[in-house]
């Protein structure tokens, strides 16, 4: 039975670079594929997969047992609609917290003051002020009086420690409010991330659910209505917070799924990222087959290459295919259609569970990684991300604005909490998941 994503028990597979350049730079004959903007610059993941020139294939090693046909590791199931909320609103938040400040110690606001000042510098302490003052401040200002009694009202009315001290905690609030820091790029030495799972997760309404279609019908996996919500990934960048992404782990406990996988929590615990790359194991289905592979028609079936090589592999049932599950005809149907930079056209493949590019958990059997489902990356509603088996799983979007901030690359420490461990105030936890007063 295969717990997780996938499990790596043999050589480490071979990896593409972290940066836009060198991805490209990996790839022998580059496709031409749609880029996103991120802060003024582009992004290209679809030319991360290429394993060179030379044939040497980007495949994990995997335990002994069967794939299950049709089952993808980044299917969820169904999500409750309605309640989930992923922002505050600020002037609620101040309005509730304004009586505290009324019986606040002038040694308390000299304490505070000094500590921000100390904690806070340079453009990060700026952009601080500016958002507290609502205007913009100049270089070199410094927190008042009057900034830690803005401080504490946020803190008194989200149910923080109303010190004034801009602390991990209240930057979560702040970040729940919808500030962020201008991006900057920071090396992998000093970036540190901070997974909870549990942070915007109702593990009342899980454990009610597991309860109902598990414990008491004998259910599994896809038989749970996963509840609206999703955990927090904070970033560090030496001691400060400077980030926060939208992540969802595993389900709260362990559950079985149609007799051959398992979804379990995601692991608390220390880990390094290992370096990105396109994830390939034949213990998930869609995933035998590396995203962005070439993919071409012959006779009745289907071959596949990875770009940039000559050679070609079976794809569905031949008596020369090496997978271990063949692929079915119709799985190749409405596949999209990339044109290469030297003007040959093919079809792509786009199915593979864990995304263009993932990063493993060293050492362990977890990945962060996208979902297909998600790649597209159309514009609308925000909805939950999907529950994975395990593994950690995000928005393409923030996916693309962590690599290029330096977040997400070899050797960037990622440490996993428990379920039941948060940074942000059980007050504004349970207003942004519904549950709580506006």
């Amino acid at each position: 039975m295969v717990v997780a994503c996938v499990i790596n028990a043999g050589p480490s597979t071979k990896t593409v670079p972290d940066t836009a350049q060198d991805m490209r730079a990996a790839v022998s004959l580059p496709i031409r594929v749609p880029t996103r903007s991120v802060d003024g610059g582009k992004v290209d993941v679809a030319v991360a997969v290429s394993g060179g020139e030379k044939g040497d294939a980007e495949v994990s090693a995997d335990p002994p047992g069967e794939p299950l046909r049709g089952v993808e590791e980044g299917l969820a199931p169904k999500i409750h609609p309605g309640s989930f909320m992923r922002s505050i609103d600020r002037a609620q938040i101040e309005a509730r917290g304004a009586p505290g400040t009324k019986a606040l110690y002038t040694a308390t606001l000299r304490s505070a003051v000094a500590f921000d000042n100390e904690a806070w510098t340079g453009d990060p302490r700026r952009e601080l002020l500016a958002y507290l003052r609502g205007d913009l401040a100049e270089r070199g200002a410094r927190f008042t009086s009057a900034d830690a009694r803005i401080v504490v009202r946020i803190q008194a009315g989200s149910g923080a420690p109303a010190d004034g001290e801009v602390k991990d905690e209240t930057i979560a609030v702040l970040f729940a409010m919808g500030f962020r820091f201008s991006p900057r790029k920071a090396p992998a030495r000093e970036v540190k991330l901070d997974f909870y799972p549990g942070e915007l997760e109702d593990l009342a309404l899980w454990n009610r659910e597991i309860d109902e279609k598990v414990t008491t019908k004998d259910g599994g996996f896809r038989d749970v209505d996963a509840p609206a919500g999703e955990g927090r990934i904070y970033v560090y960048v030496g001691r400060s917070i400077v980030a926060s992404y939208r992540a969802r782990g595993g389900p709260p406990s362990p559950l079985k799924d149609n007799g051959q996988h398992v979804a379990a929590p995601t692991t608390p615990g220390t880990y390094r990222l290992g370096a990105g790359h396109a994830h390939v194991t034949s213990n998930w289905y869609y995933s035998q087959i590396p995203w962005g592979a070439e993919i071409r028609k012959n006779g009745s079936g289907y071959e596949y290459r990875w770009p940039g090589r000559s050679d070609w592999s079976w794809a569905t049932s031949n008596p020369a295919g090496k997978l271990k599950l063949p692929l079915a005809i119709s799985e190749f149907e409405g596949l999209p259609e990339v044109t290469r930079e030297d003007g040959a056209t093919f079809l792509m493949w786009d199915k593979n569970d864990f995304g263009p590019i993932a990063w493993n958990l060293v050492p362990s059997d977890m990945y962060v990684h996208t979902t297909p489902e998600a790649e597209p990356d159309v514009p609308g509603p925000e909805t939950s991300l999907p529950v994975s088996h395990g593994c950690i799983h995000i928005a393409p979007r923030d996916r693309d604005e962590m690599m290029k901030r330096g977040y997400l690359g070899a050797n960037v420490l990622f440490v996993v909490r428990r379920w039941d461990e948060h940074l942000l105030p059980d007050q504004i936890r349970q207003q942004m998941l519904g549950r709580g007063p506006p």
